[in-house]
Parts: C-alpha cells; structure tokens; sequence
C-alpha cells in the first residue's frame, strides 16, 4: 500500500497575461448592473456610477499603455495621445465624484461636464500623421492643421454650450434648436467620427486602416449614445447607464486585442487622397470657423475676432510653408534643368570632336585590342592554375577529415595488437596472425599519414637545415633504392643557404620523388639531384600564382624517363591518382610530396614531355641562420616509471587503451574524460607528475585545459596526442615552441618512450 495519497490537480487554460483586463473589466460591469437595479437614480446610485466609470478608464490607461509598447510608427503616438486623452478624462470623472459627493459648489459638476466634452479631441492630432511617422519625424504643417481643427472644435462648444447658456431676453440670437446641448454635441461626435472613418478609407496602410477603422465605430457609437442620452435629458442611474459602461469597456477591449502586424507601414498617398488631405481639408476647416464666428460675433465680439485671426493666421502659415516647399522644389528643378542644358551642350561639343578622336584612337586601340588578347590569355591559364590550386584545397580538407577520423581506430587497433604480440610470444601459430594484423595497422597508418601530409595537417618540427647535408646523407640509401641500371648523379652548391623546415618531412620529399623517377624509367636511365641558391621574381609570380617573389633555395630531381602529357600532369598531385599498376602504388606519394612542400611555405613547379623525362623542382624560402646539427644526443627509449599520469581523452577506447599501456609501465594513471572532469581530478589528487591529454574535445580544448591545470600545479609536465593539427598548439603545421606532442596513431612504445621523454627532459629514441 502507498505510503501517501497522490492527487490530480486539474489544469485549467490560462488566459494570456496581456488579457488581464477581462476579470476587472467583467466585475465592474456587474457591479454597475447591480447598482442600477438596486440604486438606480436614487441615494448615492449617481455617485456609483462615477466610481465604475472612473475605474474603467483607469483600466483603459492601463491597457491603452501595454498597447503602446506592442505598436511603432502612428499607432504608438496614437496610443501615447490615448493615454493623456483618458488621462484628462479620469481628472474630469474625479471632480464629477467630489461635485456629487459634496453638493456644496454646483460649479464644479458644471466645470466636470465642461471638461469632459473635448477629452478626446487631442486625438485628432494622429490625423495628420503618416504610418511611418518615426522615420518622417513632425511637420510643422500638422500642428497647424491640429490648431486648426482645435479651433472648430472650440467654436463648436462655445455655439451649441456657452452660447444657450447666456442667452438672455435681450439677446439678439433666439433659443433655437441648433444651439441646444444635443445638437452640440451630435455636431462633435459625429465630426470625430466621421474624420477618423475618412483617415481610415484615405490610407493605402493596413494597420492605419484597421486601427482607424476601429476608432471610427467606437466614435459613431459615442455619437449615437450621446444624442439619445442629451436629446431625451436621460438620468443618470437609469439602465441606460448600462449602454455608458458598455462603452466605456469598448477602449479596452480595442486596446487589448491590438497587435500590430510585421509589415512595414510606408503610405503612398494617392492624388485624391492628397487633394483632400492637403488642399480640401484646410479650407473647409478654416470655413466652418469662419461660418461659426459669423454667429459668435453678435454675442462675443472679441472672442469671434481671435477665433478668426488665429485661424486665419494658421492657414495663412501653412499656405506659406507649403508655397516655400513648392518655390525650393522648383528652385530644384530649374537647376536641374539648367545642369542638364549645360550637360547637352556639352555633349554637343564633345560630338563635334568626336570624330577626330576616332581616327586618333583607331590605331591605340588597335594595339590595346592585342595587348588586352594577351593579357586574357594570360589570365586565362592564371584561372586555371587557381581553379587547380583550390581543387587541391577541397580534396585535401577532405583527405584530412578521413585521416583525423581513421587515426583514432589505428591507435586502437594496433595498440592491442602490439600489446596480443607481448602475450603470444611462445605461440607461432597466434603470433603470425596477430603480426599481420600489426602490419595492416601500420600500412593503413602510412596511408593516413600520406593524407594528412597532402592536407597539410601533420605536424612539423623545423629545424634550421642545409638542403646538401640531407641529399649527401641519402646517397647511399637512393642508391640501393633505384638500382644498378639507373645512374644517379648529383650537384650541389658549396654556396647553398639555409631553409627552415622539418628534415624528416624533406627526406621522405626526396625519397618518393626518387621512386616515381624510378619507376618513369623502367629500362633504366640517368637521374639527377640539383641544389642552387634562386631568386624568384614578378615573372615568375605571373606564372605560377603561389609564388611570392624573393631568394629561395631550389631542390631539383630530373629523370629521362617515359615523362607525361599535358593531361596527366595536370592531375598528378590529386591523391589517388597514379598511371601505375594499383599493385605497385597507392597514388599518394606525389600529393605527399605537394602536401610537405606547401605546408613548408614553398612551391613545386613541374616539367615534363611525352619520351623526353621529367623535372620537380622544389623551392624553399632561404633564411639567414645557420643549420643545425640534427640526428645526435639521443639515447636508446627508457619506458618504465614510477610518476603519476593524469590521462585526459574523449575517446573512450583510446583512453583505455592508453591507461593500459602506461599501467604496464608501472605509471599510476588518473583519467579523464573531459576538461571539466581533468579539473575536478586535480583538486582531489595528491601529486600529479604529467598532464597526457588530447588537443580536440568537446567543451574545453587540450591547450586550454592545460593552462588551468599549470595554474594550479606549475611543476606538472604536460605532453599533448592528436591525431591532426589545429590551432590550438601548432600554427601553419609547425609545433610551437616549447611544446611536447605525440602523433596519433601510435604504438605502445612509443607512447611510453615519448611519456619518459618528457619527464625526463631528454629526447630518447622509441625502438618501434
């Protein structure tokens, strides 16, 4: 039986927090039903009503705010007017509030209608903005256009409101129906209205139109409400007031389901809609002030006077913006004009020497024509050099790509088949087929090792080395290596300089560009090895594109063998591809070769006929420094030890097997299989003698690992294994100084030959 009782909590839909406005807006709508049926126009009913209309517009601020923040362009300075509009409005309703809940200043229930009849006209300044009005900034033009219609709505109020009020037995206007409070305020809504639904019928935006449009309804029902409640003097407390709560929601409900779309509001003004909006508009507004007045005059002289001046003076203002708008467009266009008559005659004159200098350049051009010839050609065969060039880039980023993924399998596989070969010893039978699978190990090792020479991703030691010193050291060996039926001949310059680049890598150049002369000569031949000091210049780096002009040292091997045509030579540094039985090659010693010489910073110029020979030429940048001495102070590999190993490696089979490895050599080994867990190991670890770590993992690279690990253990010795180079501890292939490296795949041996190396600090030599 369980120990506890375990309930189901039934989830219901949230609503969207942007909704929020729904449960208020639904109480205070209640609350006012309630009210009326209770209250109704007795007691403090009236009073009531004040506070849920007051609480509606509080929500509509509220709501009209998070729409701002959802809009750009006109509809977020409409929503900012909005909000000072409803803003006004709630200031009116609060001293409506203290008038009924006073009764002391008759007044101040006078000055909260008087207020509340234009609260919403400063939201007739958004309709002479554009769409994109934040890009288009303000006119000046709109706030004169804005006045204006201030001013019609001012000479409304004061018609229909002011006026009826003072009119006396003495007066000269009589009572009529044009002057009662209905009518003012239908002349007033209903002008709003019918504004805002012509703002949205006259835009060519879609988020105008739909916000408009939505205003538009919203005003036409203010209007029909407001007649109803001023023609029939309707109480307030009535049910009536229902259709007043009603509309107050309206705001918030237009509000809160506000989204702007995502397309860019940019409006282009058709010719009818700029007439109306431009010209039409203007004057009617500037009429309807002037027609008012005429009545206004007989009762309010002064106050006529200023309403007209100012109108006056705001259209006078806009026609003289407007007119200096036109003057500068035409100034524009006249200079214009003037420009292009200047430029016409001008062209005239040129035409009249045109001729002349046809005949002139005929024979220029004639000369161009051959030069440019010339020159296309020559670009031409550079194209193709640069089309070959990055066709080798790709297929050696992939021969790389493979090498990398291929070295990881090898240094398992021959790892414990070295290991299997310790352990079978007394058993021939076992141990001859675990040699063989040894032996395939290392030719598919040799093969990765050609590929990621050709990528360019082997890791170079340099050395400081004089090109005749390696060909005099190899002379014996390509002498055993070619045979008795081909002669070898050598030259060398006693004046040779020096080349930077790693001397292992140079010999295997040499030993690969012997064997294919070898093989191009298969009745024997002559094959000569070349050294000389040469300097490379512009010519030359017209020629072959990946040359840079300046002094270099040249190794030449030549043969008088088969040779190739055009065909085959263009594709001889493509790994794969060979002309030789598949029995007798791989295809990938010459692109070892290109792969070798170009990550050593030089170049490889071939020559070569069908039944004439061939010639590599192989140029390295000469450096000023004096060769070393190299192949000396090493002793025989140690392998055993004591110290303690922190193994850091991704790969969980190399990471095993390299834990064997070193365990067998009496190392105590910590492993790791990541940075992250590398650190949390040096924390609890007592004495940590070497960091063995792999340069690429995931989250956290060896050389960075390595650092944090220092920082906590300076005296830690730290030897890097990868399978190829990145940046992290090689730059162009060459291994940065001072640091340690061990090239995957590699063998039992010489993972602890290399281990005793570095904490040895001497370099020892791994019997493989």
């Amino acid at each position: 039986m369980a120990h506890g009782l375990s309930t189901t909590v039934a989830r219901t839909p949230s609503i969207p927090t942007r909704f929020w406005w729904i449960v208020p807006a639904c109480v205070l709508l209640t609350a006012q039903i309630i009210n009326v049926a209770v209250l109704g126009t007795q007691g403090r009913g009236p009073l009531f009503n004040f506070f849920v209309d007051l609480g509606l517009n509080l929500i509509s601020v509220a709501v009209i705010r998070q729409a701002s923040r959802r809009s750009r362009g006109l509809a977020r300075y409409l929503w900012f007017t909005a909000i000072a509009c409803f803003s006004f409005f709630c200031c009116s309703l609060l001293i409506g509030i203290f008038a009924e809940a006073v009764r002391a200043y008759p007044g101040l229930a006078e000055l909260s209608d008087e207020l509340s009849v234009f609260w919403l006209a400063p939201l007739s300044l958004t309709l002479f903005l554009d769409p994109d009005f934040e890009r288009k900034k303000f006119d000046p033009i709109h706030l004169l256009d804005f006045v204006q219609i201030l001013l019609f709505w001012v000479a409304i109020y004061f018609f229909f409101h002011r006026m009826p009020a003072q009119v006396g037995q003495n007066s000269v206007i009589a009572h009529s129906w044009l002057q009662a409070t209905w009518a003012g305020s239908l002349v007033y809504d209903l002008s709003m209205a019918t504004l805002f639904l012509l703002r949205s019928l006259l835009t060519s935006s879609a988020a105008t139109r739909k916000l408009f449009g939505r205003l538009s309804i919203y005003l036409a029902a203010v209007c029909l409400a407001d007649f109803f409640y001023d023609y029939y003097k309707i109480e307030a407390g009535t049910w009536y007031q229902i259709i007043w709560t009603l509309l107050n929601i309206a705001p918030i409900v237009i509000a809160g389901t506000w989204v702007q779309t995502d397309e860019r509001d940019l409006e282009i003004a058709p010719r009818t809609t700029g007439l109306i909006g431009d010209r039409l508009f203007p004057i009617l507004s500037a009429f309807m002030v002037l027609m008012l007045c005429m009545v206004i005059v007989r009762e309010r002289l002064s106050f006529a006077i200023a309403m007209v001046s100012i109108s006056f003076l705001c259209s006078s203002l806009r026609v003289v913006i407007i007119q200096e708008r036109e003057q500068r467009v035409a100034r524009d266009l006249q200079a214009e004009v003037a420009e292009r008559r200047r430029a016409e005659q001008q062209l005239l004159q040129n035409e009249e020497h045109l001729e002349e200098e046809v005949v002139n350049r005929t024979g220029e051009l004639s000369a161009a024509n051959a030069q440019l010839r010339n020159e296309i050609n020559e670009r031409q065969r550079l194209e193709e050099q640069l089309r070959q060039t990055q066709k080798m880039e790709a297929i050696g980023t992939l021969s790389g790509g493979i090498a990398h993924d291929f070295n990881n399998l090898l240094t398992v596989i021959r790892g414990y088949a070295r290991m299997v070969l310790d352990k079978v010893e007394h058993d021939p039978a076992m141990r001859a087929d675990v040699e063989q699978i040894d032996e395939a190990g290392a030719r598919a090792a040799a093969l990765t090792s050609q590929l990621l020479a050709f990528s360019r991703r082997q890791v170079l030691q340099p050395k400081i080395i004089n090109l005749n010193v390696l060909v005099t050291n190899l002379d014996k060996m390509l002498q055993r290596l070619i045979g008795e039926d081909i002669e070898l001949v050598t030259h060398t310059d006693r004046a040779l300089g020096s080349v930077q680049a790693d001397p292992g890598q140079i010999e295997q150049v040499i030993m690969n560009l012997v064997v294919n002369a070898r093989d191009a000569m298969p009745r024997g031949g002559k094959l000569t090895l070349e050294t000389a000091n040469v300097a490379l210049d512009m010519s030359d780096a017209r020629e072959h594109v990946e040359v840079v002009p300046g002094s270099y040292v040249m190794l030449a091997v030549s043969d008088n063998g088969i040779g190739m045509d055009a065909e085959t030579k263009a594709h001889i540094f493509e790994p794969f591809f060979t002309t030789k039985d598949r029995s007798r090659g791989t295809g990938l010693g010459l692109s070892t070769v290109y792969g070798i010489v170009t990550q050593s910073g030089g170049t490889i110029w071939v020559y070569s006929e069908v039944d004439k020979g061939t010639t590599f030429k192989i140029f390295l940048p000469r450096v000023h420094e004096q060769a070393e001495l190299f192949g000396s102070g090493q002793r025989p590999a140690a392998t055993k030890g004591t110290e303690t190993v922190l193994l850091v490696e991704d790969d969980l089979q190399v990471r095993k097997l390299a834990r064997s490895i070193l365990a067998r050599c009496g190392y105590t080994v910590c492993e790791a299989e990541n940075g992250s867990e590398a650190l949390k190991v040096c924390e609890v670890e007592g004495k940590l003698h070497l960091l063995l770590t792999d340069v690429v993992m995931p989250g956290m690279s060896g050389r960075e690992l390595a650092a944090k690990v220092a920082a906590q253990r300076p005296e830690i010795k730290v030897l890097y294994m990868s399978g190829y180079t990145n940046d992290a501890i090689v730059h162009h292939g060459v291994l940065d100084t001072g640091i340690s490296f061990l090239q995957k795949p590699f063998t039992p041996t010489a993972l602890a030959a290399k281990v005793r190396e570095v904490l040895d600090g001497v370099t020892v030599i791994a019997e493989d």
